[in-house]
């Protein structure tokens, strides 16, 4: 069966994997796993792309993601990374933020889409891989679980007889309504937002210049709260909160949609509306993250408020954390424990984007008047002060990423100040001489040693297959005195970052995030990262950093 977007029908009932959504959560996680060599199997019930546009963004982290499995060079063809957020009040626009802050990952901080493209592409980068195949027009409806897997029960959404199929492990990518999650028995508490709101996707009635930033506006006015957000592609989304007395069919008719458009200064005969729709916030949840050899991700297991548009890149962030650990236990035999880190390192990012969000809204969702003038009054006096007006136009406000590690998998004796949980940052690096490349490109999702010449990598861990890369600092450059095959990070973005933290050294992991320094590290963690390490592919010479080594005349470690 397949699904119409180049994906592959499924030949076999027994895989490792078992996905069962093709959002972009599960796309991502397909792809992810699909390049490990995974045999997985992604179940969608739609047979088609959801033709609506329910998210609009995305942001450093998840371009970071994509980037890895390369498809975001793809997706940037289609989408708007140069915008403008704006808070207003009628007139007035009380403060104005930029995109272009990334925290050094060497991505776009942001970009708009048109969300059926992006999961066009995402689906189109699964068919890269035989090892994943895809069925659609299939619903989940019956979950057994045994110490050595788990049967899922598939019934054809348009009738028929129903199938079993047996995986290893079975990721929940299937919504915030999750299927997955409710045969599960796990319970999603929260609460929503009693208002209601209301969209209009539409097609934009004027041309955006290529050259022009996108411009994405919150109106903060408390008679009409909303958003403005043209889109790629031609496409403009517009919602508007449902005032007292209004009703939802009278929204939906064309009278109501002629009013509504009054009000933002559109003529309805001049505009092509493809749909619209009401809806609530919610702000949930899941009380556990898996059960047995079961994993939710995405909104499956946590559905945020969306005035942050984090809830793509949330999804997007879980399934990084979780498939390399999938890939650990699958592949190079790690004690399946290390799955058990996955909520404890991802919850804590999601609660402080869930509270960052929610702050965003008490912000610009103001009912009362008074206190709105109040608002726009303190944000303009803060950017007239230089460095919060800096400060605020960077969305400094928002949490930067940084996984838990109280229960995680890192050094077990992390310093002060110590980099374990954080981001490695991702500078363009130069291998000798070379043309520049961004740094993922010679870590390839593998276990990295990165270092000073006077930081080595532990002769354990160069034993358990662990990749190195040997840096050298920016004046290097200078004095082109570049040894053969060292990188140097002219930009001295990694060297601030790790002599901030007293390290020469640090053990990254496949999703990018430090392990622990060279100042930290003990045998024992030298002993649990070696068990953990896909032996399989320690010595793959395909790998892109020893490819990349190679062409340039050298060797890798």
């Amino acid at each position: 069966m397949s699904d119409g977007d180049n994906t592959r029908s499924s030949t076999t009932d027994d895989v490792d994997v078992l996905i069962v959504g093709l959002g972009p959560t599960g796309a991502t996680a397909a792809n992810l796993l699909g390049r490990a060599g995974i045999r997985t199997m992604v179940v969608e019930r739609d047979i088609d792309i959801y033709p609506r546009q329910r998210a609009i963004a995305s942001d450093e982290d998840a371009h970071r993601i994509w980037q890895g499995l390369g498809l975001f060079d793809r997706m940037l063809e289609t989408m708007s990374t140069d915008v403008r957020v704006h808070l207003r009040h009628r007139d007035r626009t009380f403060l104005t933020t930029y995109s272009a802050q990334s925290y050094d990952q060497g991505v776009p901080g942001m970009a708009f889409y048109h969300q059926p493209e992006l999961e066009r592409i995402l689906r189109e980068g699964i068919s890269r891989f035989p090892c994943v195949t895809v069925a659609a027009g299939l619903d989940a409806v019956g979950i057994t679980q045994d110490a050595e897997g788990v049967e899922v029960t598939l019934r054809p959404v348009d009738g028929g007889g129903e199938r079993t199929v047996r995986a290893r492990y079975v990721i929940g990518a299937d919504g915030g309504s999750s299927p997955v999650r409710k045969m599960l028995g796990i319970a999603l508490p929260g609460r929503h937002i009693q208002e209601q709101w209301f969209d209009i996707q539409l097609r934009a009635w004027y041309d955006l210049p290529t050259e022009a930033p996108l411009d994405f506006t919150f109106l903060s006015d408390p008679y009409r709260p909303g958003v403005d957000c043209p889109c790629p592609m031609g496409y403009h989304r517009i919602e508007f909160r449902v005032n007292e007395g209004e009703t939802i069919d009278y929204l939906q008719s064309e009278a109501g949609l002629r009013a509504l458009l009054a009000e933002r200064g559109i003529d309805y005969d001049r505009v092509e509306i493809h749909r619209s729709w009401a809806y609530t916030f919610h702000i949930r949840q899941a009380e556990h993250w898996s059960r047995g050899r079961v994993f939710l991700a995405g909104d499956a297991a946590h559905i945020m408020p969306p005035f942050a548009g984090q809830g793509v890149s949330s999804g997007v962030r879980d399934v990084a954390n979780l498939c390399w650990k999938l890939d650990a236990v699958i592949t190079g035999g790690a004690d399946p424990s290390l799955l058990e880190t996955y909520e404890p390192e991802r919850r804590p990012n999601v609660v402080a984007l869930t509270r960052f969000s929610l702050r965003i809204g008490r912000i610009v969702m103001l009912r009362n008047p008074t206190a709105a003038r109040v608002r726009d009054a303190m944000f303009l006096a803060a950017s007239r002060t230089p460095g919060l007006r800096s400060w605020l136009s960077r969305m400094g406000i928002k949490p930067m990423y940084a996984l838990g590690t109280r229960r995680g998998f890192f050094t077990e004796n992390p310093g002060r100040g110590s980099l374990a949980g954080a981001f490695v940052k991702q500078p363009w690096v130069v291998v000798s001489g070379s043309t520049p490349v961004r740094l993922d490109t010679l870590t390839g999702g593998r276990w990295t040693w990165i270092g000073f010449p006077d930081a080595p990598i532990p002769p354990a861990l160069a034993r358990a297959g662990v990749a190195e890369i040997v840096l050298e600092p920016a004046s290097a450059l200078a004095t082109h005195r570049v040894p053969t095959g060292h990188v140097v990070d002219g930009e001295g973005i990694l060297e601030r970052q790790f002599r901030r933290a007293g390290a020469a050294g640090v053990l990254v992991r496949p999703d990018g995030f430090v392990f622990g320094s060279d100042r930290e590290l003990t045998a024992s963690d030298h002993d649990r990262v070696a068990r953990v390490v896909v032996a399989a592919t320690a010595g793959d010479s395909t790998h892109p950093a020893l490819t990349l080594l190679a062409t340039d005349g050298t060797t890798a470690s």
